[in-house]
């Protein structure tokens, strides 16, 4: 038996959708969590749009489906077909099992839907089999799963993550203290609106790196999350656009002048200036003559360097590669049944891959890396957690041995990235008492 949260409600008002969009990204962001903005409609009429967000607050806990319907109900994931095509005659139940993710998890998910009932929802139903929601009581919940061990296992390294030290995360008193952080931390970022400055760096020479680690890394943290924040609005405005008929290049182009202003002010500037266009036409034809030049010299050397290149990456990079093979080959026949737990595996996955490649790729790095560097291991790390529990809703699609295989390669992946983010601390926080 597990623990499950449903709920149903509908939004106040939908002319607020994309700050409720935006304030839950946001969310998702500070708490460590995935989040896809989300736009579909049903085939014979554009109109019927179901929107919103798809959370993955923590590893293990299945998907919650914080979509619209365009009467403005709350609707699951198997439901937004239904919804789509006007089948749904109320608001569903929606429902998300949080037994195989860490206590914070159940508990950011009940103190997130009592703030979005504040704001956003206010006849929000909620059943939670935990008892979280009707009493707050944290004991309670923890009881009820009886999972403290698992429990504090499951959040030793997000512990680990907020400075307390492995004997702090065997303490039951010093678990409970953390979250009761975490439902403060929730209300705090769903409070407010989703507005941040630029982030900026001081100094454009120090823009890799700083004196102090800490403050460089805490700046390139906010880049990352100002730069997904960026993504999925642009995804928000390609979707609509598209939705309207608008065809992909057009779509692209108009989502970035919407979303990127300077993107549009490079586009003005250049078209104020004419002169630039012999320019560029100039170095375009002198980069192909050389190009031409160098090809004829070449011969198999670029076949020999790109095999070189293959034998050159880093092990972790290739581990990330293979693992994305691997799942493709076991799962890529799911059916829809799997649609939500393959979206979150995918995702992770990718983001592994991703902040591996950005961390790794380049062997030659000095002091100026280390901001993007640790960001993207962080990624890295993120996401193989949230790709190990995604597995677990998945496990009666594969076999036993594949699972295990599966588990062990991403618990190893994990243990791998962790070491190379200590590594890479440890080498530059050396450098800075030289």
């Amino acid at each position: 038996m597990g623990i499950t949260i449903a709920y149903r409600g509908r939004i106040a008002d939908l002319s607020r959708i994309e700050d409720f969009e935006d304030r839950l990204v946001d969310f998702a962001l500070e708490f460590g969590g995935l989040a896809r903005i989300w736009r579909s409609q049903a085939d014979h009429d554009p109109i019927r749009m179901v929107r919103g967000v798809i959370l993955n607050l923590a590893p293990g806990q299945e998907s919650t489906s914080l979509l619209l319907s365009p009467e403005g109900w709350l609707v699951g994931l198997t439901d937004i077909q239904d919804a789509e095509d006007g089948r749904l005659t109320e608001p569903p139940w929606c429902f998300v099992k949080t037994q195989f993710g860490p206590v914070e998890g159940h508990v950011g998910l009940v103190e997130m839907l009592a703030a979005l009932k504040r704001e956003f929802l206010p006849g929000l139903e909620v059943c939670d089999e935990g008892g979280y929601w009707e009493t707050r009581d944290l004991a309670e919940l923890v009881r009820k799963r009886s999972l403290i061990k698992r429990a504090i296992d499951a959040l030793a390294e997000g512990l680990q993550r907020h400075g307390l030290s492995h004997e702090a995360a065997e303490d039951p008193s010093i678990l409970l203290r953390h979250i009761e952080r975490v439902a403060e931390q929730v209300h705090r970022v769903l409070r407010r609106p989703a507005e941040h400055p630029p982030v900026a760096f001081e100094d454009d020479n120090d823009f890799g790196g700083a004196a102090d680690p800490e403050a460089t890394e805490k700046l390139w943290d906010e880049l990352f999350k100002h730069n997904r924040r960026g993504q999925e609005r642009i995804q928000r405005a390609l979707e609509e656009l598209r939705s309207r008929g608008v065809d992909d290049e057009t779509a692209v182009q108009a989502a970035l002048r919407d979303v990127v202003p300077e993107f549009a002010d490079e586009e003005t500037e250049r078209a104020d200036q004419p002169w630039r266009d012999d320019e560029y036409a100039a170095f375009g034809e002198a980069f192909e003559d050389e190009a031409a030049g160098e090809c004829a010299d070449l011969g198999d050397a670029d076949e020999d360097r790109f095999e070189a290149n293959e034998k050159e990456r880093h092990p972790l990079l290739q581990q990330a590669m293979d693992l994305l093979q691997r799942l493709d080959t076991l799962l890529g026949d799911q059916g829809a049944r799997s649609a939500a737990a393959l979206s979150t595996l995918y995702q992770a996955a990718g983001d592994v891959m991703g902040g591996l490649a950005q961390a790794l790729s380049n062997r030659d790095h000095d002091a100026e890396d280390y901001g993007l560097r640790v960001a993207q291991l962080k990624r890295a790390l993120r996401g193989a957690a949230f790709a190990h529990g995604a597995l677990f809703p998945l496990r009666s699609t594969m076999s036993a041995e594949q699972f295990d295989e599966l588990s062990r390669t991403l618990q190893q992946m994990n243990t791998d990235i962790f070491s190379e983010l200590g590594r890479v601390r440890s080498e530059h926080r050396g450098g800075c008492h030289d």
